[in-house]
């Protein structure tokens, strides 16, 4: 198999990509600048790795030089860290950084390695943060493909805007015939499966809330959402939204939304949680789920507790992967076609 550096050696139009992925990247930076963010760098090794259950983060063994050993992890993503830094008093800020996955698969949108952007508002909600990605996403696809289209694989995707949003809860309901209001235990989530002829087959018996509800989202509202707009959809159950701020103080839902352009999920964003207890019991609770699945048990970052202790302010953020975004501005399926060395081509070698 030739490796992608080669076929640029034989194909030099191939170097074209990489001149875009480039200027992609140089764009996003001014976009943030000009609106007054700072960019910042944070560790990429870190003590304590993210709690999602359905991550696995790498782990890393290391030295000193005095042959003191450590263990630690590469970063699922800088989220603890750009929080820490709200905390500090910085108001506005962004980071663009590499961060690493395992059991990812090695095509298709999945690299175990990728490339991430975060960014933060202080005092701000998700509503800042849904209108600062509508307004990056335009404004790279005119500055690369002079357009108000994004031309993806035959599709016409419209990205005027206001882009179109809907809850979940609407999601499931318009998709799936399912009331999430009704499904706020797990016994009356399998109730509601089980008068729905479509989804039945979906469950297992050992299911959990969150494997019913991520199965039926993934088969059932994700092939759904339209194709020819992007979509933001919003308010996720709270067991989907451990990092959000709940919409109210018995809310069942959460400030969290996600971004769907062409059927690919390119960002996840939140009102961010800010009281401490409540955030260490919902990690409390995603050790005993990764208990459950039989996975590592990640150490809570008790600095990361502590920094709320010191009243992190009412902020926004998000994560978005640069390199989905990439891909929908140059038009490429495949991010082993996107990137210079895949992990694909990296590994997988006879």
């Amino acid at each position: 198999m030739m490796e992608n550096w080669e076929k640029i050696y034989f194909n030099p139009k191939l170097k074209k990509i990489q001149i875009q992925r480039s200027r992609i990247n140089q764009l996003i930076r001014a976009f943030f600048k000009k609106r007054g963010f700072l960019e910042v760098e944070t560790a990429t090794l870190v003590k304590c790795a993210g709690q999602e259950p359905y991550i696995t983060p790498m782990n890393v063994s290391f030295e000193d030089e005095r042959n003191r050993k450590y263990k630690g992890y590469l970063i699922t993503s800088p989220e603890y860290s750009l929080k820490k830094l709200l905390v500090a008093g910085f108001e506005k800020i962004f980071e663009i950084t590499k961060v690493f996955r395992s059991n990812e698969s090695f095509g298709g949108i999945h690299n175990p390695e990728f490339t991430m952007i975060e960014w933060y508002r202080a005092r701000s909600n998700y509503k800042e943060i849904m209108k600062d990605t509508e307004e990056l996403v335009c404004f790279l696809n005119q500055k690369i493909n002079n357009s108000n289209y994004l031309i993806y694989q035959n599709k016409k995707i419209n990205l005027t805007l206001p882009w179109p949003r809907l809850t979940v809860k609407k999601a499931f309901l318009k998709y799936t015939d399912i009331d999430l209001d009704k499904c706020q235990n797990l016994k009356n989530f399998k109730k509601e499966i089980k008068r729905n002829k479509n989804l039945k087959d979906l469950v297992n018996d050992n299911d959990d809330w969150n494997d019913i509800f991520c199965k039926i989202f993934i088969d059932k509202i994700e092939p759904s959402l339209p194709k020819d707009r992007p979509i933001i959809l919003y308010d996720y159950p709270l067991p989907q939204a451990a990092l959000a701020k709940r919409k109210n103080k018995n809310s069942f839902y959460a400030e969290r939304f996600e971004v769907f352009i062409a059927g690919i999920e390119l960002a996840n964003a939140f009102s961010e949680l800010t009281d401490p207890k409540e955030q260490y019991n919902r990690f409390k609770k995603e050790q005993n789920l990764r208990k459950k699945l039989k996975k590592e048990i990640i150490p809570i970052d008790k600095d990361f507790i502590r920094a709320l202790e010191l009243k992190m302010p009412p902020s926004g953020g998000i994560a978005l992967g640069i390199d989905r975004l990439q891909m929908l501005l140059l038009n490429i399926k495949d991010i082993n076609d996107l990137l210079l060395f895949p992990a694909k081509q990296i590994f997988n070698k006879s």
